[in-house]
């Protein structure tokens, strides 16, 4: 059964709006996803999803209309002491009122509010060589989600972020991450240099990306034991106690007249070693 929203004053539409803004994220531990894509990616990665929102014009496409009878069908049969993924309420509204819900420009007319799930460094379990990429204050939520993707898709065990970093539930970050968000542990740390020497006690080398004149190339340095590669920010690059702290310090090599590279695209580059060197 559909739950329709007829006005802005209904206190599901204010709480899903509020849920733009980060300290309201933060206070209620919840975020917003949009488009089926994604809703898709959180359903098979069994996110906690505890609602879902349609527009009118969603439900007027007969392909639109089919994902969400499965979606009620799943929801109708689930026993009450199941856990989730299938979301507790699924709503529709009109256009407009979906729009002020949305952040994107052409809204997909679908969303869904998730539960932040909480990581630890702790949590994860680790095998003979792992492999965390770790994020010192990464502020663009683009390259955010670009990093989390591309760690999803090099094999990473989990993303570790720095206070100082873009918040990773942002709509652009959740966007960027393209559903990787829902498949390794992203965990928030408060203090970098009891997280990395943790770390390095339990035997992990840091290898910080480093615009500097001892760094070495990074095809030089052995990446196929266990480690964290740091990936800096974008105007300062890696902070100078975690340089300090790392064991090797590595650069891309730039032989045109580009100043930098992206931070996102620097971790590609720098993760990719990595599996290149593994696989071999």
């Amino acid at each position: 059964m559909l739950i329709n929203i007829v006005s802005t004053a209904n206190k599901t539409f204010k709480h899903i709006k509020a849920l733009g803004r980060k300290n309201y994220r933060e206070k209620h531990k919840e975020f917003v996803i949009e488009g089926v894509r994604l809703l898709k990616e959180a359903l098979q990665s069994h996110a906690p999803i505890k609602a879902v929102l349609v527009s009118e014009s969603f439900l007027k496409n007969d392909q639109n209309r089919a994902f969400l009878d499965k979606l009620l069908m799943d929801v109708n049969n689930r026993p009450s002491h199941s856990p989730p993924p299938t979301p507790h309420s699924i709503y529709t509204c009109n256009d407009r009122m979906f729009k002020e819900m949305t952040h994107t420009e052409t809204p997909q007319g679908i969303l869904a509010v998730a539960a932040v799930q909480s990581h630890s460094l702790k949590d994860i379990t680790e095998d003979h060589r792992p492999f965390f990429v770790y994020c010192d204050a990464v502020q663009d939520p683009g390259n955010m989600g670009t990093i989390i993707r591309t760690a999803d898709a090099a094999g990473a065990d989990a993303v570790i972020v720095s206070g100082g970093c873009a918040d990773i539930y942002n709509p652009k970050t959740v966007r960027s991450t393209m559903g990787s968000l829902f498949h390794l542990p992203v965990i928030k740390v408060e203090d970098s240099r009891a997280a990395l020497s943790d770390l390095k006690e339990r035997g992990l080398k840091v290898i910080a990306g480093h615009l500097c004149a001892t760094a070495k190339n990074h095809f030089e340095v052995d990446m196929k034991r266990g480690l964290v590669l740091v990936i800096g920010n974008e105007a300062n690059g890696v902070s100078k106690p975690i340089v300090e702290l790392s064991d090797y310090i590595v650069k891309i090599p730039i032989l045109g007249r580009a100043e930098s590279l992206n931070a996102g695209i620097a971790s590609g580059i720098l993760m990719y070693e990595i599996v290149r060197q593994r696989m071999k």
